[in-house]
């Protein structure tokens, strides 16, 4: 894996947006370890950086080229990871055992995903991606 791109939905706040793409970064590390050194990685003045390893970007789109293109990933049995957050997890503080349970029952559409995050080789990410604009 070598890039790592955030498509989060063009409507959203940007404190909104900032959360989903935290939330979506949290799960990629957990499914990835070695997204992110694991050793510290500290400046002279012994102050902690962030270790990560690999050019990550931050991207919008709309809801339906976030579903389409979390679902065309699946189609194309693409070896680029993919994990995506809904307005059904935003809408359920701190119940996850609901959340779970809500997104096994419903299909992508139902969910109203809010943000996509994919990884995998340089290339193929830019390729994937160059549809969505830059979040400014």
């Amino acid at each position: 894996m070598k890039r790592v791109a955030i498509i989060v939905d063009k409507n959203l706040e940007i404190g909104a947006a900032a959360n989903v793409t935290a939330l979506l970064m949290g799960q990629l590390v957990i499914n990835n370890p070695s997204l992110y050194s694991d050793q510290p990685v500290v400046d002279t003045g012994n102050v902690q950086h962030a270790g990560i390893k690999y050019s990550t970007l931050i991207l919008k789109g709309g809801k339906n080229q976030i579903i389409n293109f979390s679902k065309s990933l699946l189609s194309d049995k693409s070896s680029v990871e993919c994990v995506v957050f809904s307005k059904t997890g935003q809408t359920l503080n701190n119940e996850f055992e609901v959340y779970k349970e809500k997104i096994s029952n419903s299909s992508i559409e139902e969910t109203e995903p809010v943000g996509v995050i994919v990884a995998g080789e340089d290339e193929e990410i830019r390729r994937l991606t160059k549809k969505f604009s830059l979040l400014k």
